[in-house]
């Protein structure tokens, strides 16, 4: 079989990856993107809890650091982007909070360096103030200072939309590729991947969690990532009203994080950060489990296990400490030309649009001719959200389409209609359809709309129940048909 070549190929269908995609899908560029996973978005972008930060922390963000560069440039440009692809962006505000009075000196000093940037001015606010906005809050707040301009995306919601828009555009995506080896000549790489070989100009490692390791095939390892581990529980949507904005503790001793986060959909998130963890363990516990709660109860004591209904383990990947855990890398190698590495950790999400800004910079410093694709359309549309359709709006869609009269998932009310639509767009598991219209996301967690998912997607896709799965590869959701094996018995009757 012939090697499909390809000017840039991006290894990663991450945050970072589709953006750059997308962004190249602006120019007359050949541009294939691989995804190791049978979806996009996936790997360390689906455990990010969606905050679009604004990098007024002043003492984690400072001018002389890269990523802050890049989220600086990024902060007028997410909006926007949202509006263009129809993903779901709130506003909520942040409020970062004491417990005790006398560390009212470093919030001062972290106000009034924020608007010596030239970043905005952030009002502190007593508890008697605070007590006003968010009523849930526990008494031993003593305080606590208001970032008005903080925001949450849905970051799975997001890289969907980058990935549709780049392929819309002509970007070609191959899921369900993993790369297992590169090969780097003077004029062109060899990459080998499970679905064969594909020879590229450039190459853009956008790996994720990955991102050294794909470096280390092609001898462009030039940089050591540590994973810090972190727990994130999720609050049933009937918790929506403990906490209308971000909620956080000013820490008292590092790495200790303690944050409530509403999300676009109305769930409330809570989280705690562990430590360096072995890459890839996922696994929670009853212990991360009972801290995390612990800690969130400490903001609002209203929380209770009971509202808990779903948790997860995430990563962020930073560099090695000698160079700082504050810097990432968008950038060259500086060993094998042609391939361009990109990492942020903390904030991935909001860095985004500037670091695929600056990759294409690079890229075309390089080299690489970014002549305007006049068939560019920076415009995509959202899957009709049934449950926020007004009576109405509903009736017209049904009338489009009788599928949207028929509720699936009671939890989140998503309708058949939704289920067939997000099938069309790329979804071939039960994950897959979750992470686009949520059915399965609710109090039951799937429990009463799983099998009717299952059928619409076999159907869908023409497959047997038994080969649907969970997400991808062994996670079948059915591994046999009723009374199969009555059927084909045993052998002695």
């Amino acid at each position: 079989m012939s090697a499909l070549e390809t000017e840039v190929l991006i290894i990663g269908a991450g945050v970072l990856g589709a953006a750059t995609a997308r962004e190249l899908s602006r120019y007359k560029v050949d541009v294939t993107v691989v995804e190791r996973n049978v979806d996009v978005g996936w790997g360390i972008t689906k455990a990010n809890v969606g905050v679009v930060c604004q990098g007024r922390d002043t003492l984690e963000f400072r001018p002389e650091y890269h990523r802050t560069r890049l989220l600086w440039r990024a902060l007028p440009l997410m909006e926007p982007l949202c509006r263009e692809l129809d993903v779901p962006f709130r506003k909520v505000g942040a409020y970062l909070l004491i417990r005790d009075q006398v560390l009212k000196e470093k919030l001062d000093k972290l106000a009034r360096r924020t608007e010596s940037l030239g970043l905005g001015s952030d009002k502190y606010y007593t508890y008697s103030e605070l007590k006003e906005v968010e009523p849930f809050i526990s008494p031993e707040i003593k305080g606590g200072l208001h970032d008005p301009e903080i925001a949450v995306v849905h970051p799975v919601y997001l890289t969907q939309a980058l990935v549709e828009n780049a392929v819309a555009n002509g970007v070609r995506l191959m899921l369900e590729t993993e790369v297992e080896g590169i090969e780097a000549g003077h004029t062109e790489f060899r990459v080998r991947t499970s679905r064969g070989e594909i020879r590229a100009r450039y190459v853009v490692n956008a790996a994720g969690e990955w991102v050294d390791k794909i470096a280390a095939m092609v001898n462009a390892d030039d940089f050591v990532l540590f994973p810090i581990k972190g727990y994130v529980g999720v609050l049933d949507r009937n918790c929506s009203e403990l906490a209308k904005s971000l909620l956080a503790v000013l820490p008292e001793e590092p790495g200790d994080m303690n944050i409530v986060v509403p999300t676009v959909e109305g769930n409330l998130l809570f989280g705690i950060q562990l430590q360096i963890n072995r890459r890839h363990d996922r696994s929670t516990t009853g212990h991360m489990a009972r801290k995390a709660l612990a800690n969130a109860r400490k903001l609002i004591p209203e929380i209770s296990e009971k509202d808990v209904i779903n948790s997860f383990c995430g990563f962020l990947m930073f560099r090695n400490f000698e160079i700082g855990w504050h810097e990432c890398e968008v950038a060259m190698s500086a060993r094998v030309p042609r391939f361009l590495n990109m990492t942020i950790g903390y904030p991935g999400v909001s860095a985004s649009p500037g670091a695929a800004l600056e990759a294409l910079e690079i890229l075309e410093r390089d080299g690489l001719k970014l002549v305007p694709n006049p068939k560019f359309n920076p415009y995509r549309k959202d899957i009709p959200d049934f449950s926020m359709l007004s009576e109405k709006e509903r009736k017209a869609l049904i009338k489009k389409d009788p599928r949207y009269g028929h509720v699936v998932c009671r939890c989140e009310t998503v309708t058949e209609g939704e289920i067939v639509e997000a099938v069309k767009r790329g979804a071939t598991t039960l994950d897959g359809v979750k992470f686009r219209v949520r059915p399965g996301t609710g109090r039951c967690q799937g429990g009463f709309c799983g099998p009717r998912v299952t059928r619409i997607i076999a159907r869908e896709l023409g497959i047997p129940e038994t080969e649907v799965t969970k997400a991808g590869g062994a996670s079948r959701q059915v591994p046999l048909r009723t009374k199969q094996l009555l059927e084909e018995g045993d052998g002695d009757g």
